[in-house]
């Protein structure tokens, strides 16, 4: 089973995703679950529609899907039922207003910036792991 990238970022009222192992696949949604849910019918439409000679191996398998935020903001509207601005702020040590205009569009994050982002993530999933009731 081939497991392919799927790059997501903000897209005007929506969200966005590219295949880079796929030419020429481009989705776009208003919201990542809708983005999810369609991805795969999607892209066996396209598949099917490629010349023989355009096809990879892979295509003619079963694959799965690697998620990879290309912004903040995409990252904030899928998780936006269990994470906020401010959370995330907090989790990543990154100042409360600097991550709005990160998430409004108004500043892009560096790559130094989405790295701290991931690295509080990974953090605070380590952490919500170790948690027990009695």
């Amino acid at each position: 089973m081939k497991t392919l990238k799927v790059f997501i970022c903000n897209a005007g009222k929506g969200v966005s995703a590219n295949l880079p192992e796929v030419d020429g696949y481009v989705i776009t949604r208003r919201t990542i679950e809708e983005l999810k849910k369609d991805l795969p019918e999607g892209l066996k439409f396209h598949i099917e529609g490629l010349y023989e000679e355009e096809k990879q191996p892979w295509m003619n398998d079963t694959f799965d899907f690697e998620y990879i935020y290309n912004d903040i903001p995409a990252f904030v509207e899928a998780y936006s039922g269990l994470i906020n601005q401010s959370s995330l702020a907090r989790i990543s040590g990154i100042n409360e207003s600097l991550m709005r205009q990160y998430i409004s569009g108004i500043k892009r994050a560096t790559p130094n910036t989405l790295r701290r982002v991931q690295t509080g993530l990974r953090k605070y999933s380590d952490d919500l792991r170790t948690v027990k009731f009695a």
